[in-house]
């Protein structure tokens, strides 16, 4: 099979333990993008929270954002494709948010929010490796939802954060019965999307948009937010690092993040 697409995961993934590219990666994109591959993000951060990292790749073109949610043209700066959370469910969600000792953050037009002053919360949450990438690149703003019930706005995914596994555990019980995505990822944190999005959802969009088969895509991922794109892609491959459920639905195990994973899989699957 020749595969003309690939679809990396950030975090874990793209990504070394140090949240960054590694020069071996770097230089494994450039080489696909001059053989004319297609190299894509697909991650759950939103597009804020991309853009320190691929600022000095500019092979990278198309963006899965927020657990595939959105869809975007880095290129022409445009949306291909966006399914928000339904108002109702949001405002189910902010309704329970103080109960569930939730801190929230939610994208908005691809940029991130949080419902506290400050990122003093990390620590607590299981999140401090982000804090600066928090601090550059969100607005905190205690009074964002105040006013939501009467005039929402369009939201792509809602991230919870929590100080312990069993109370986020609790919630996700709770919000696992609404019509939501959910999935416990970093730290204490729970992503919800649309019941609509996925990755995977977010990879036959992009493959649409193209013109590639899905059949003709490689996925890398290391998560439980990377199943689904896995699933759909037409050769998946786990991180060594990943989670047992990724390494479950990949067809193959890569290096992980810290030893060039992703070149590994560019060399040996995308350019054979």
């Amino acid at each position: 099979m020749e595969y003309q697409l690939i679809a990396l995961d950030m975090d874990g993934t793209l990504l070394n333990s140090d949240l960054r590219v590694t020069p071996g990666n770097r230089a494994a994109i450039r080489r696909a993008a001059e053989a004319g591959k297609h190299v894509a993000l697909s991650t759950g951060r939103c597009l804020s929270e991309i853009r320190d990292v691929v600022r000095d790749i500019p092979e990278i073109r198309y963006m899965i954002c927020e657990n595939g949610s959105c869809v975007y043209d880095r290129k022409y700066d445009h949306t291909i494709h966006v399914d928000p959370v339904p108002v109702e469910e949001m405002r189910y969600i902010l309704s329970r948010a103080e109960a569930l000792g939730a801190v929230v953050q939610v994208f908005h037009d691809n940029q991130s929010y949080f419902s506290r002053a400050d990122a003093d919360f990390v620590d607590e949450c299981g999140v401090s490796a982000y804090r600066e990438t928090f601090r550059r690149t969100a607005v905190f703003d205690e009074k964002l939802f105040e006013n939501y019930g009467e005039r929402p706005f369009r939201i792509e995914k809602v991230n919870l954060y929590f100080r312990s596994p069993e109370a986020r555990s609790r919630a996700h019980a709770e919000l696992s019965q609404r019509p939501l995505q959910s999935v416990e990822t970093l730290g204490y944190m729970l992503e919800l999307v649309s019941e609509l999005a996925d990755k995977g959802r977010g990879l036959n969009e992009l493959c649409r948009h193209l013109g590639v088969p899905v059949e003709r895509t490689i996925a890398v991922g290391d998560s439980m937010n990377d199943i689904e794109i896995l699933r759909a892609a037409g050769l998946s491959v786990a991180m060594g690092n990943a989670c047992p459920e990724a390494k479950d639905a990949a067809d193959i195990v890569a290096p992980d993040c810290d030893h060039d994973g992703v070149a590994w899989v560019i060399e040996k699957y995308l350019l054979r």
